[in-house]
Protein backbone atom coordinates (compact mmCIF):
# COMPACT_ATOMS: atom_id res chain seq x y z
CA UNK A 1 0.00 0.00 0.00
CA UNK A 2 2.73 2.15 1.06
CA UNK A 3 4.72 1.55 -2.57
CA UNK A 4 1.11 3.08 -4.55
CA UNK A 5 1.21 6.20 -2.06
CA UNK A 6 4.82 6.51 -3.50
CA UNK A 7 3.86 6.14 -6.92
CA UNK A 8 0.71 8.40 -6.80
CA UNK A 9 3.14 11.51 -7.98
CA UNK A 10 4.03 10.35 -10.76
CA UNK A 11 0.63 8.85 -11.75
CA UNK A 12 -0.62 11.94 -11.66
CA UNK A 13 1.71 13.46 -13.70
CA UNK A 14 1.91 11.31 -16.28
CA UNK A 15 -2.17 11.47 -16.12
CA UNK A 16 -1.44 15.45 -16.97
CA UNK A 17 1.08 15.04 -19.48
CA UNK A 18 -1.45 13.00 -21.59
CA UNK A 19 -4.38 15.52 -20.88
CA UNK A 20 -5.34 17.38 -24.04
CA UNK A 21 -7.77 19.64 -24.47
CA UNK A 22 -9.89 19.83 -27.84
CA UNK A 23 -9.45 22.78 -29.36
CA UNK A 24 -12.96 23.83 -28.78
CA UNK A 25 -12.01 24.19 -25.24
CA UNK A 26 -8.98 25.86 -25.78
CA UNK A 27 -8.67 29.36 -24.01
CA UNK A 28 -12.03 29.04 -22.20
CA UNK A 29 -12.80 29.03 -19.01
CA UNK A 30 -12.30 25.38 -18.12
CA UNK A 31 -8.83 25.24 -20.04
CA UNK A 32 -7.74 28.15 -17.08
CA UNK A 33 -9.18 26.06 -14.07
CA UNK A 34 -7.72 23.10 -15.65
CA UNK A 35 -4.29 24.96 -15.44
CA UNK A 36 -4.96 26.22 -12.66
CA UNK A 37 -5.59 23.37 -10.33
CA UNK A 38 -2.43 21.57 -11.97
CA UNK A 39 -0.37 24.37 -10.93
CA UNK A 40 -1.91 24.27 -7.10
CA UNK A 41 -1.28 20.73 -7.34
CA UNK A 42 2.62 21.14 -8.15
CA UNK A 43 2.71 23.92 -5.38
CA UNK A 44 1.58 21.77 -2.70
CA UNK A 45 3.44 18.87 -4.32
CA UNK A 46 6.77 20.74 -3.74
CA UNK A 47 5.50 22.56 -1.12
CA UNK A 48 5.12 19.41 0.86
CA UNK A 49 8.84 17.47 -0.36
CA UNK A 50 10.36 21.09 1.05
CA UNK A 51 9.03 20.25 4.71
CA UNK A 52 9.64 16.11 4.06
CA UNK A 53 13.34 17.65 3.51
CA UNK A 54 13.54 20.23 5.92
CA UNK A 55 11.97 17.91 8.68
CA UNK A 56 14.73 15.49 7.79
CA UNK A 57 17.61 17.89 7.93
CA UNK A 58 16.34 19.74 11.34
CA UNK A 59 14.05 17.38 13.41
CA UNK A 60 14.05 19.24 16.62
CA UNK A 61 13.16 22.50 14.55
CA UNK A 62 10.49 20.35 13.44
CA UNK A 63 9.23 19.26 16.70
CA UNK A 64 9.39 22.62 18.19
CA UNK A 65 7.00 23.61 15.51
CA UNK A 66 4.88 20.80 15.90
CA UNK A 67 4.66 21.28 19.58
CA UNK A 68 3.93 25.15 19.30
CA UNK A 69 1.19 24.39 16.65
CA UNK A 70 -0.40 21.70 19.28
CA UNK A 71 -0.32 24.09 21.92
CA UNK A 72 -2.10 27.16 20.02
CA UNK A 73 -4.71 25.05 18.93
CA UNK A 74 -5.49 23.24 22.47
CA UNK A 75 -5.59 27.47 23.62
CA UNK A 76 -7.78 27.90 20.84
CA UNK A 77 -10.27 25.12 21.24
CA UNK A 78 -10.65 25.74 25.21
CA UNK A 79 -10.47 29.70 25.45
CA UNK A 80 -13.21 30.77 27.71
CA UNK A 81 -15.97 32.83 26.35
CA UNK A 82 -18.11 35.84 27.77
CA UNK A 83 -20.63 33.28 28.72
CA UNK A 84 -18.45 30.96 30.39
CA UNK A 85 -17.34 34.23 32.20
CA UNK A 86 -20.99 35.33 33.12
CA UNK A 87 -21.93 31.70 34.35
CA UNK A 88 -18.69 31.39 36.67
CA UNK A 89 -19.80 34.54 38.39
CA UNK A 90 -23.51 33.89 38.44
CA UNK A 91 -22.53 29.72 40.08
CA UNK A 92 -20.24 31.37 42.76
CA UNK A 93 -22.27 34.25 43.69
CA UNK A 94 -25.08 31.96 44.22
CA UNK A 95 -22.80 29.62 46.26
CA UNK A 96 -21.68 32.90 47.96
CA UNK A 97 -25.13 33.85 49.28
CA UNK A 98 -25.56 30.50 50.81
CA UNK A 99 -23.15 31.09 53.74
CA UNK A 100 -23.77 32.98 56.35
CA UNK A 101 -22.01 37.21 56.44
CA UNK A 102 -19.76 36.00 59.02
CA UNK A 103 -18.25 33.35 57.36
CA UNK A 104 -17.88 35.10 54.08
CA UNK A 105 -14.18 36.41 52.79
CA UNK A 106 -15.31 40.40 52.32
CA UNK A 107 -12.54 40.20 49.14
CA UNK A 108 -14.58 37.86 47.54
CA UNK A 109 -17.59 39.31 48.08
CA UNK A 110 -16.50 42.41 47.16
CA UNK A 111 -14.67 41.29 43.96
CA UNK A 112 -18.00 40.07 43.45
CA UNK A 113 -19.99 43.02 43.72
CA UNK A 114 -17.74 45.17 41.62
CA UNK A 115 -18.30 42.62 38.81
CA UNK A 116 -22.25 42.71 38.97
CA UNK A 117 -21.58 46.43 39.30
CA UNK A 118 -19.41 47.36 36.04
CA UNK A 119 -22.43 44.48 34.20
CA UNK A 120 -25.33 46.56 35.42
CA UNK A 121 -23.64 49.73 34.09
CA UNK A 122 -22.70 48.45 30.81
CA UNK A 123 -18.72 48.93 31.14
CA UNK A 124 -17.46 45.59 31.23
CA UNK A 125 -16.52 44.59 28.28
CA UNK A 126 -14.81 40.82 26.65
CA UNK A 127 -12.27 40.62 23.74
CA UNK A 128 -11.28 37.19 22.43
CA UNK A 129 -7.28 36.81 21.26
CA UNK A 130 -7.92 33.69 19.80
CA UNK A 131 -6.13 32.13 22.68
CA UNK A 132 -6.31 34.01 25.24
CA UNK A 133 -9.81 36.24 26.44
CA UNK A 134 -9.92 39.34 28.26
CA UNK A 135 -12.35 41.07 30.35
CA UNK A 136 -11.71 44.51 30.77
CA UNK A 137 -13.86 48.05 31.85
CA UNK A 138 -14.24 51.04 30.59
CA UNK A 139 -15.57 54.28 31.94
CA UNK A 140 -18.54 54.98 29.93
CA UNK A 141 -20.43 52.18 28.40
CA UNK A 142 -21.29 52.35 24.79
CA UNK A 143 -24.41 53.77 24.68
CA UNK A 144 -22.90 57.26 26.45
CA UNK A 145 -22.62 59.70 24.13
CA UNK A 146 -21.02 62.47 25.83
CA UNK A 147 -17.76 64.56 24.74
CA UNK A 148 -15.21 62.66 27.68
CA UNK A 149 -16.67 59.48 25.89
CA UNK A 150 -15.82 60.13 22.43
CA UNK A 151 -12.69 62.55 22.10
CA UNK A 152 -9.37 60.73 21.47
CA UNK A 153 -7.67 63.29 23.64
CA UNK A 154 -9.21 61.55 26.68
CA UNK A 155 -8.74 57.71 25.67
CA UNK A 156 -6.54 56.04 28.14
CA UNK A 157 -2.82 54.99 26.86
CA UNK A 158 -2.01 51.35 26.70
CA UNK A 159 -0.37 51.77 29.49
CA UNK A 160 -3.44 52.42 31.52
CA UNK A 161 -4.92 49.92 29.40
CA UNK A 162 -3.78 46.97 31.49
CA UNK A 163 -5.37 48.38 34.87
CA UNK A 164 -8.42 48.36 33.50
CA UNK A 165 -8.18 44.22 33.02
CA UNK A 166 -10.75 42.39 34.94
CA UNK A 167 -10.24 39.31 33.93
CA UNK A 168 -8.04 36.92 31.88
CA UNK A 169 -9.18 33.25 30.42
CA UNK A 170 -7.24 31.11 29.27
CA UNK A 171 -6.63 27.41 29.35
CA UNK A 172 -10.54 26.79 30.16
CA UNK A 173 -10.77 29.02 33.28
CA UNK A 174 -11.31 32.45 34.28
CA UNK A 175 -8.31 33.12 36.44
CA UNK A 176 -8.86 36.21 38.44
CA UNK A 177 -12.31 35.32 39.31
CA UNK A 178 -10.78 31.94 40.49
CA UNK A 179 -8.02 33.04 42.64
CA UNK A 180 -10.62 35.41 44.11
CA UNK A 181 -13.16 33.70 45.05
CA UNK A 182 -11.45 30.13 45.90
CA UNK A 183 -11.97 30.82 48.90
CA UNK A 184 -14.65 32.77 49.65
CA UNK A 185 -16.23 30.74 52.48
CA UNK A 186 -13.13 31.66 54.69
CA UNK A 187 -13.74 34.65 56.81
CA UNK A 188 -10.26 36.09 56.48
Amino acid sequence: MLKTFRKTPELLGNLQSRLIFPEKLKGTVIEKLAKFWKNLYIDYKQMLQDLRSDIQDDPKKAIIWCTSLATAYGLARNNPSEIDFKDRVKSVTNEAILISDGCRNEKSIEHLRFIQQCYNEGVLHYISLGIVSFMYTSKFNDGCDIYKAHCSYLKPSYLNALSNIADVGIMGRWWNIHIKTTNYDISM
